[in-house]
């Protein structure tokens, strides 16, 4: 069944060990982990030992983050972002990381902000080269990507994310599911259909679905605690566990100081 996560960095910036010791005070059993944001000294890739030590097993590493944007404008900035996503997944399995993740980025560079260009077809066909090399490298290294939509990125609807996944088809790229992520002003009040739509599409694809609330707050959507917002989760919860009951479910963007409360809520719904 279910296994709860957070974005680490949510909870802070520390050592290992004790970014390690605050996330399996919460309940957590695992992380995404953002090692620049996470991890209060740099991270050496050729010698772990700290990070296996304190991670791996308990609490987990659901996720590796390396968000990059992949069609950035600026080609060394991009190119920088490719090939620091191959290192994570060449690292991923000797950290027993089970996922490396990524967004689908936006021509606007940075930040990664809504352009209509984004959406269309050639602008989606240089994400599929791009995760298409990635997918390589993640078969020949025995790691697992994991790809996310958003509205005003590339991929920003569950179709678009499904397009990707069809023409690349390797086994070694899966997805991620953030609901919030694919809502806007004139699409919230259906977002139980654009899950429906995910589950739908992607059902033998997802892995890991992001778990955020919100409210309307000055003609934009703004993120609350879980449970404090317009998002039903014990709806959400149910349909999630009828349809992907392997997920890792992931907290993103959930302030410190609403993780307990969040935590005891979906806690509570996934029993």
């Amino acid at each position: 069944m279910f296994k709860l996560g957070v974005r680490a960095h949510d909870i802070g910036k520390y050592s290992a060990k004790e970014l390690s010791e605050h996330v399996l005070s919460y309940g957590f059993e695992g992380v995404q982990l953002v090692f620049k944001k996470a991890i209060d000294t740099p991270v050496d890739f050729n010698d772990l030992t700290e990070i296996k030590k304190y991670f791996g097993t308990k609490p987990e590493i659901f996720m590796l983050g390396a968000y990059f944007n992949p069609v950035h404008p600026d080609l060394e900035i991009r190119n920088e972002g490719i090939e620091y996503f191959k290192r994570q997944l060449e690292i991923a399995n000797s950290l027993n990381a089970k996922f490396v993740g990524s967004e689908t980025g936006s021509l606007m560079g940075t930040p990664w902000g809504y352009m209509p260009e984004n959406h269309t077809q050639e602008t989606l066909d240089k994400v599929i080269e791009v995760f298409k090399d990635l997918s390589l490298t993640a078969e020949k290294n025995n790691s697992y990507i994991a790809i996310e939509g958003a509205y005003p990125h590339v991929a920003s609807t569950p179709e678009r994310v499904k397009e990707i996944v069809d023409k690349i088809n390797s086994p070694h790229l899966k997805v991620t599911v953030d609901l919030y992520n694919f809502l806007n002003l004139e699409n919230y009040e259906n977002r139980m259909e654009i899950l429906d739509r995910s589950l739908a599409l992607l059902k033998e694809h997802i892995v890991i679905f992001h778990l955020k609330d919100f409210v309307i707050e000055g003609e934009k959507l703004k993120q609350v605690g879980l449970g404090k917002g317009l998002m039903d989760y014990k709806a959400i919860i149910k349909r999630i566990k009828e349809e992907v009951p392997s997920a890792y479910l992931i907290f993103e963007g959930v302030k410190k100081e609403d993780l307990q409360e969040s935590y005891e809520l979906i806690s509570s719904l996934i029993k």
